[in-house]
């Protein structure tokens, strides 16, 4: 007995030292990085990371999807940083196997700067990597004084610009952008948040098997708004509200853009978003009766609407709206007879999409559970316009029952056709709906929708489709001009993709977060005769 209680104990002991080992190695990682992640400039709402292996370089050998999103001037940019770092033994073993982060800020003159940064397996000073440097051939080397340090500037002539390299206690950093590294090293000028820093080391600590990971503060817009011209418009406004950490793990497949993890979502009481955190995952059907010239989507799945409509309210109320919407929905009652709390809160199914159209014209459908007691309720609030269409008297009532999707949709035309209640705010928005559905004009009948819908997930509460074909214009319209000009230059392939989605699903306190991109699948003959047709109709 007590040689078993002796081996119990070691047993133990043994458990608690190789945890308190474990732990002490992510805490030291995280140290780290936390220094070397907090000096990363404000501006940066992306960063991307993966391990400096020559074996992770060889499996990304053939992997194009990043070089048509970066262009062809960035890609050679990082073409050479990456040889630069393989290049020389010394280089070498500072860097193998070392994190490296990239992170994306924001220039002028409408471009983009990337600062790359990363720590030394041993430390190692300025005149160490000056002599490793100067053992390379072609290229030019020259020191730089640096907010009062030295830094390096490399010049070559496959470059369109110098490139600098900063050291300092064991942490190195290097970009095109002296403006950019100079921020960096500046201990006053402002940086990324302590938040977003833990965050970021939550999620390399999740997974050390992912090949990268991508790391995006939305933070109310900042990831979108430096690249577009005014506030963030139509569906793309679910980004300018939208205050979230994402964390996000890279899935290779060489034709595709896959990232999966987790989004945690601002405690704030006036935000919309959080309150799906209490609906379970519902299945995307709409998908299914969405116009051929779909530009933007965003689908909602409300699994219990009563938790939904108690959610919402205390949105409302954070908002100082509750009281004001709760009046007009009692003068509904007592100048119609109607009483919608009781009689149309049934009625209301488990899903709700926006949609933008290639024509800049906006729906929406609610999908219902019983077409024709709706209708028989919204008549008396509600005005003739057409044998199909009617137009609501009262203001609000879509957004008290289901809140910002809907809020823009104040009085709107409305028509009821299979279940479905369709609002826009124009008659003959819904007209050509109308007429599209009945010739079977949907997105899912082309062979390019289909290929990409295989790898969406089915089921979510919040998802975003963007189809690039179809939002190619309205883009170019709201881009500043040089990200604009990113659709029609061959120095990109953005041409190429067919969309991307952006899905949010709930895991009660916090969601699953999914992020793909179709790549080269080219648009069916069918889907531009669609098109043409359309162009003509109109």
């Amino acid at each position: 007995m007590k040689k078993v209680i002796g081996i119990t104990i070691i047993l133990v002991f043994a458990v608690l030292v190789l945890a308190y080992l474990y732990f002490s190695n992510l805490n030291g990682q995280n140290r780290n990085n936390d220094r070397l992640l907090a000096e990363i400039p404000a501006d940066a709402s992306v960063i991307f990371q993966y391990q400096n292996d020559k074996s992770l370089y060889e499996i990304f050998k053939d992997y194009t999807v990043f070089d048509t999103i970066l262009g062809s001037d960035k890609k050679a940019e990082l073409s050479w940083l990456k040889k630069l770092m393989l290049s020389s033994r010394e280089i070498a073993r500072l860097m193998e196997g070392q994190q490296v982060f990239i992170s994306f800020h924001p220039a002028k003159g409408d471009s983009v700067h990337f600062l790359w940064s990363s720590q030394l397996k041993k430390n190692s000073d300025l005149a160490d990597l000056q002599a490793a440097l100067s053992k390379l051939s072609g290229i030019s080397i020259s020191l730089q004084s640096l907010s009062g340090k030295e830094m390096i500037k490399i010049s070559f002539s496959e470059l369109r610009g110098p490139f600098y390299i900063y050291m300092d206690e064991g942490i190195i950093r290097a970009g095109f952008s002296a403006e950019l590294l100079s921020r960096a090293v500046e201990k006053q000028s402002p940086k990324i948040s302590s938040t977003f820093v833990k965050e970021i080391n939550l999620g390399l600590n999740k997974d050390d098997y992912t090949l990268a990971h991508l790391f995006i503060n939305f933070e109310k817009g900042a990831f979108l708004k430096p690249f577009f011209r005014r506030k963030l418009r139509d569906n793309l406004e679910l980004f300018e509200s939208l205050s979230a950490y994402t964390s996000l793990d890279f899935n290779y497949k060489t034709d595709v853009m896959m990232f999966s993890g987790i989004s945690k979502i601002s405690a704030d009481e006036s935000e919309y978003i959080p309150i799906y955190l209490n609906q379970k995952p519902v299945k995307n059907t709409i998908k299914q009766v969405m116009p051929y010239n779909t530009a933007s989507s965003i689908t909602y799945g409300i699994s219990d609407y009563q938790i939904f409509k108690r959610d919402l309210d205390q949105v409302l109320e954070a908002r100082n709206e509750l009281d004001t919407l709760k009046k007009q929905i009692s003068t509904i009652g007592s100048e119609t007879g109607v009483n919608t709390d009781r009689d149309l809160i049934g009625l209301w199914a488990k899903e709700l999409s926006t949609l933008h159209l290639s024509t800049s014209e906006d729906l929406a459908i609610i999908k219902v559970t019983d077409g024709s007691k709706l209708q028989f309720l919204l008549d008396p609030m509600s005005s003739f316009y057409s044998p199909s269409l009617r137009k609501l008297n009262y203001s609000n009532l879509f957004y008290f029952y289901f809140g910002d999707p809907l809020k823009r949709y104040n009085k709107p035309f409305f028509t009821i056709t299979d279940n479905l209640l369709i609002l826009s705010n124009s008659a003959s928005t819904i007209q050509r709906f109308l007429n599209d559905y009945n010739s079977d004009r949907f997105l899912d009948k082309t062979e390019a929708f289909d290929v990409f819908d295989q790898l969406i997930a089915d089921q979510s509460n919040v998802s975003f489709v963007l189809h690039l074909k179809n939002a190619q214009f309205l883009l170019k319209n709201s881009l500043k001009s040089n990200y604009a000009q990113v659709f029609s230059s061959n120095s990109y392939g953005i041409k190429d993709f067919y969309a991307l989605s952006f899905q949010l699903t709930s895991n009660g306190e916090y969601f699953f977060t999914n992020f793909y991109t179709g790549y080269k699948n080219k648009l069916p003959a069918t889907e531009l005769d669609l098109f043409v047709d359309s162009m003509v109709s109109n």
